[in-house]
């Protein structure tokens, strides 16, 4: 039997909030993506209820991903896929992810600022981490497998359900970092185990370049270990 032959995940897309929206290129390869489980996508909007109209981007975000993994939870799903709005991801994603042998298995994507690195961190603690990408070679020879990290990004991660129902999502500390190195670390400290799949690489859409979007997609013949997609 398949290990992901029966298994049903919860696909959260969390809206970029104001105004509520899906990047058109993060939505199209949503519906390109292959689906080997029983699959739901839920597009997390704002709850008004609870939040107030404008806050911290960290904070609303967190916010959405204890929505979700309520939502996985109560649901019964097997397992949470988180895709953020402003993702690419590759057709075999979802069937990548959920054949490696991990409790959370990350998808590669890039980060939007500074010198691009990948969200792919070696080590890392409170303070500070070591990207892949800081050993370019290193980083090279790995590409298109699935290795141990110690984690950080929720662009598309496949969380399974053992580590929701053991690690809630917070944000304790929002001016240091972002929700997604806490939950890593959270992760770490429980003893799960997390992996990067270099053969999933994402692209990431960034409106920053002067105005003009572009996508950084990982890649490790390019300048920096990154190119970049104009749009």
């Amino acid at each position: 039997m398949r290990r992901n032959e029966y298994i049903s995940v919860l696909v959260y897309v969390p809206a970029i909030p104001y105004p509520p929206r899906v990047h058109e290129r993060t939505w199209a390869s949503l519906m390109a993506m292959d689906c080997p489980a029983r699959v739901e996508i839920v597009v997390g909007r704002e709850d008004l209820n609870a939040m107030p109209s404008r806050i911290d981007h960290n904070i609303n975000l967190t916010g959405k991903y204890q929505r979700a993994r309520q939502m996985a939870l109560s649901g019964g799903y097997d397992a949470l896929l988180t895709v953020e709005a402003d993702m690419v991801v590759p057709p075999l994603a979802l069937e990548r992810l959920s054949r490696i042998e991990a409790d959370v298995a990350y998808g590669l994507y890039c980060s939007r600022h500074g010198s691009h690195q990948w969200l792919a961190y070696v080590e890392m603690d409170e303070r500070k981490g070591s990207s892949l990408t800081d050993a370019p070679e290193v980083a090279r020879a790995a590409w298109g497998q699935a290795i141990a990290t110690d984690g950080v990004g929720l662009g598309c991660t496949l969380i399974w359900r053992r580590v929701l129902e053991a690690v809630p999502f917070r944000l304790e500390y929002p001016d240091l970092h972002a929700n997604d190195w806490e939950f890593a670390l959270d992760v770490k400290a429980k003893g799960f185990v997390q992996k990067h799949d270099l053969g999933v690489a994402c692209g990431h859409i960034s409106m920053d370049v002067e105005g003009a979007p572009v996508i950084y997609w990982p890649d490790p013949d390019g300048k920096g270990m990154y190119r970049v997609e104009s749009l």
